[in-house]
C-alpha cells in the first residue's frame, strides 16, 4: 500500500450502486478513484468520462495497468466470486457489497481468498452505519433490554421492483440480507439453529418473483425472530417499508424506517419520496449512510484498524438465508449446518 495517506481504489461494476460507490470514492479527500470496470465497455466509460478516471471491461487488465490499493466491487451476487478472485491474488483490500455471496459456499471461499492472499474483506452491511440499528445493538449489548425474547423484522418495496429484476435477483440478497444480518447482530451471542419459511405468490408470478415470504429463525438460546420480506406495494406508494422490533425481559425496541420526512407532489405527476438516509444526493455529492460506509472503510484500511462489519456475520446471513430457500423448497423447517 502507499504511504501518502490516500487510498488508491477502482471500481467493479457501474450500474446503480457502482456509480454510488465511484462518485463517493472521489469525493473523499483520502481516497483516489483510478479505474473503473465493467463488461459492459459503454457503462464503463460513460462513468469514467464523468469522474475523471480510466475505463475498463477485464478486470485483469486494470489489475495489471493500474497501482491500486483497494477496489470496490459492486456487481450482482451471481459475479461476487468471479469478481473476488483475482483481485485478492492480486493482493488488493476489496469492500465488497452486500451480500457477500450468493451462497454459503461462495461465501467460505471468498473468505479462504482473502485470508490466503492476506488481504482485507470488508462487506458493504450499510445498515451499521444507520443510527436507528446500531443504537438498538448497543442497547442490547449494554443489557438494557435484558435478554431477547423475539424479533420481528419487515422490509417491503413496490412490485415495480421484481418487474424491472425479472428474477435475476431475490429479494432474500436485494433487500432481506440486511434484515437477516441486523437480526443476527441483535440476537448475539446467539446462534440461528433452525428455519421455516413460507411464502406467498398471487401478483408477482408472471415477473418469476414471490409476493411475500416470511421466514421463522430459531436461536439456541430459544429467542425466535419473524422476517418478512414483500415486494407486492403497488406502484406509486412508498419504494420501501422497514421496521424492526426487538423484545427483551426488561425493554423493547422499534424501528420504523417508513417516512423520510419529505413528500413531493407535482401536477399530473406521481408522488415523490426521495431518499434521504442512505445515499441522497445534493451540493453536488452524495451524502448519507453509503458515504459514511466507504469513508469508513477507506479509514480504517489506512489505519490498519478493524471494521465495523464482522465478516462471520456475513456469511452466517447468508448460510440462514440458504436454509430458507431449502425450507421454502421442502415445505419443512431446516436445520442450520455449519
Amino acid at each position: 500500500m502507499n504511504h501518502s495517506g490516500v487510498l488508491r481504489m477502482a471500481v467493479v461494476g457501474c450500474g446503480y450502486f457502482g456509480e454510488k460507490h465511484a462518485d463517493i470514492i472521489g469525493q473523499l479527500p483520502n481516497a483516489e478513484l483510478a479505474a473503473v470496470c465493467d463488461k459492459n465497455r459503454e457503462a464503463a466509460n460513460r462513468l469514467a468520462q464523468r469522474t475523471g478516471c480510466r475505463a475498463y471491461e477485464d478486470i485483469e487488465e486494470m489489475l495489471a495497468r493500474e497501482q491500486l490499493d483497494a477496489v470496490s466491487i459492486a456487481v450482482s451476487e451471481t459475479f461476487h466470486l468471479d469478481a473476488v478472485r483475482p483481485v485478492a491474488k492480486a493482493g488488493k483490500h476489496i469492500l465488497l457489497e452486500k451480500p457477500i455471496a450468493r451462497n454459503t459456499e461462495e461465501a467460505l471461499e471468498i473468505v479462504r481468498l482473502a485470508e490466503e492472499n492476506q488481504i482485507r474483506l470488508m462487506v458493504g452491511h450499510v445498515l451499521k452505519w444507520d443510527g436507528r440499528y446500531q443504537y438498538t445493538a448497543e442497547a442490547i449489548a449494554r443489557g438494557e433490554l435484558g435478554e431477547v425474547i423475539s424479533m420481528y423484522l419487515k422490509r417491503s418495496s413496490t412490485n415495480g421492483t421484481v418487474k424491472r429484476l425479472n428474477g435475476k435477483i431475490s429479494m432474500f440478497h436485494y433487500m432481506g440480507v440486511h434484515d437477516f444480518e441486523a437480526m443476527l447482530t441483535f440476537a448475539e451471542p446467539a446462534r440461528p439453529v433452525k428455519a421455516y419459511a413460507q411464502w406467498v405468490g398471487k401478483k408477482n408470478v408472471p415477473y418469476n418473483g414471490k409476493d411475500t415470504v416470511f421466514n421463522t429463525i430459531t436461536f439456541d438460546n430459544g429467542t425466535v425472530a419473524c422476517i418478512q420480506l414483500c415486494w407486492a406495494l403497488p406502484e406509486g406508494s412508498l419504494d420501501f417499508v422497514a421496521c424492526a422490533e426487538v423484545v427483551g425481559t426488561k425493554g423493547a425496541s422499534y424501528i420504523d424506517v417508513k417516512d423520510q420526512g419529505l413528500s413531493i407532489y407535482r401536477e399530473k405527476a406521481p408522488v415523490e419520496y426521495p431518499e434521504l438516509t442512505y445515499w441522497p444526493e445534493y451540493y453536488g455529492h452524495v451524502h448519507g449512510k453509503l458515504r459514511e460506509e466507504i469513508s469508513h472503510f477507506v479509514k480504517n484500511t489506512l489505519n490498519g484498524e478493524p471494521y465495523a462489519v464482522s465478516t462471520e456475520r456475513a456469511v452466517e446471513a447468508v448460510r440462514t438465508i440458504d436454509a430458507c430457500f431449502e425450507s421454502l423448497r421442502t415445505g419443512m423447517p431446516v436445520t442450520i449446518e455449519r
